[in-house]
C-alpha cells in the first residue's frame, strides 16, 4: 500500500510534535513517524526536569496549549521542579488539543526518489514525500567512552536504558559523569538503596541562578524565557539565526560554556553530603571480574564495583542514524557528524531539513533542548510553506 504525502517528520518527541502542529496549523499536508515522547517515557520514576517552568512549554504556533494551559486543567499548583510524569500527561494533552495524528511506527529506510523521497517503514509500507524534516532527537546518540565498549549489560549501562533503578539496591555503582543526568540518576539510585560514587574528569557545579533570584521582576532582563546558559550567554544563544552568523572561533567557546555540565539547585542537596563524589578523576580501565567491575582511575587508585553506569551524555552524528540510504547519505555535507545548513534549517540536499541536537552545530545549543523548538518548528514551517 502506498500513501502519498507533502512533508514527512521522522520523529514525535518535543520538535517532532511543535513541527508538526505547526505544519497542520498552517494548512501543509503532512505525516508523522515516530512513538511520541519515547525517550521521555523510558526515563525511571522520580525524575524531574532540570529546565525551568518557561523554557519547558511544548511549541504550538499559537501558544494556546503550554504548560500554563494545561495546569489551569488540573487544579494543582505549580510544580517545580516539574515532575516527569506530569511533564509525560502534559504531551498527552497537547497531542491531543493540537488533533496530531502520528504514525507510531519506524522508518527503516530513507532514499531520494528523484526530486522527492521515498521512505519504507517498519511496519510494511512505503510513503513518498515532497520534503522531510528529520528530528529524531538525541536517543540514538549515547556516547559511550572507550574503555565501557565491550562491557556486557550486566554490568554497565547508560543512563538511557536505566529505567528500574529498583533493582540496584544494595549494589556498589559508579556514576560516570557531572551533568543533571549523571547527578539526578546518581540521586535515584541512592534513594533505592544503591552505595554510589560519582567520578567526572571536571568539578562538581550546581546552577544557582543567583541574579534570577535577587533582582526580582527584572529577571527577564537576564534570563530569556529559553533558559540556556548563564546571563549574557543565554541571551546570544536565544537566537538560533544570530548564533548560526558567528564565526566559527566564537561558536565553540559559547557551545561549550552554555550546556557546561552542572546540575541543578534544587538537586543538591539529594547528592552532597551523601554521596562520594570523585571530581577531576576519569577511569582508565575498566575489567570484568566475575559478577564485579573493577575500575582503574586516573590517580591512580582502583575501585570495585557491582554496577558501572554511564552518565556520559550525547553526541549527535548523522552517520548513526539506521534508516538513511548510503547514496542519500553521502549527498548530506557534514561537519564533524553534524548535516551543515541553511538559515532556513535545510541540508545540501534540497527538500531535507533537521531540526533538534542534529542542528545544534549550526544554530547553537537551545537546538538540544525545549525551548528551542518553538523557534525551529516557526521557521521550518515558513520555508516549507513559502516553497510548496
Amino acid at each position: 500500500m502506498h500513501k502519498t504525502a507533502t512533508t514527512a517528520v521522522i520523529g514525535a518527541g518535543p520538535y517532532g510534535l511543535a513541527i508538526s502542529a505547526y505544519l497542520k496549523a498552517a494548512g501543509v499536508a503532512t505525516i508523522t513517524f515516530g512513538k511520541p515522547m519515547e525517550l521521555w517515557r523510558s526515563m525511571p520514576t522520580g525524575i524531574c526536569l532540570k529546565s525551568v517552568w518557561s523554557a519547558s512549554h511544548l511549541a504550538d504556533p499559537g501558544n494556546q496549549y503550554n504548560l500554563d494551559s494545561y495546569l489551569a486543567t488540573q487544579e494543582i499548583p505549580r510544580p517545580e521542579p516539574i515532575p516527569l510524569d506530569f511533564f509525560l500527561n502534559y504531551g498527552r494533552w497537547f497531542q491531543e488539543q493540537t488533533r496530531l495524528e502520528v504514525e507510531q511506527t519506524y522508518v527503516q529506510k530513507l532514499a531520494r526518489d528523484g526530486h522527492s523521497f521515498h521512505l519504507e517503514l517498519a511496519d510494511g509500507r512505503e510513503v513518498k514525500a515532497e520534503r522531510v524534516i528529520i528530528a529524531t532527537g538525541i536517543a540514538g546518540f549515547t556516547r559511550v567512552p572507550g574503555y565501557a565498549h565491550d562491557l556486557p549489560p550486566t554490568l554497565a549501562v547508560h543512563t538511557q536504558n536505566c529505567r528500574d533503578l529498583r533493582r540496584f539496591k544494595g549494589l556498589r555503582v559508579a556514576m560516570i559523569g557531572n551533568g543533571q543526568s549523571a547527578l539526578e540518576y546518581a540521586a535515584l539510585l541512592h534513594e533505592a538503596g544503591a552505595e554510589v560514587e560519582v567520578i567526572a574528569r571536571g568539578p562538581f557545579i550546581w546552577h544557582s541562578r543567583v541574579l534570577y533570584e535577587r533582582v526580582g521582576p527584572a529577571r527577564h532582563i537576564f534570563y530569556p524565557p529559553g533558559d540556556v546558559g548563564p546571563p549574557g550567554i543565554n541571551w546570544i544563544v536565544a537566537f538560533p539565526g544570530l548564533f548560526s552568523r558567528l564565526p566559527e572561533g566564537i561558536k565553540q567557546p559559547l557551545q561549550r560554556r552554555a550546556t557546561r555540565p552542572a546540575g541543578a539547585k534544587w538537586l543538591r542537596s539529594r547528592v552532597e553530603g551523601l554521596l562520594r563524589l570523585t571530581p577531576h578523576t576519569w577511569v582508565e580501565r575498566a575489567v570484568p571480574q566475575g559478577n564485579a567491575l573493577r575500575l582503574r582511575l586516573s590517580d591512580g587508585s582502583q575501585r570495585e564495583f557491582d554496577f558501572l553506569v554511564l552518565g556520559t551524555g550525547y553526541q549527535p552524528d548523522i552517520q548513526r542514524l539506521p534508516f538513511f540510504d548510503m547514496a542519500l547519505l553521502q549527498q548530506v555535507q557534514t561537519q564533524a557528524g553534524y548535516p551543515v545548513l541553511n538559515s532556513r534549517f535545510t541540508s545540501s540536499v534540497p527538500g531535507l531539513y533537521f531540526a533538534g541536537a542534529l542542528a545544534g552545530q549550526t544554530f547553537g545549543p537551545v537546538c538540544r533542548f525545549l525551548s528551542g523548538a518553538h523557534i525551529l518548528a516557526r521557521q521550518i514551517t515558513r520555508d516549507v510553506t513559502q516553497v510548496a
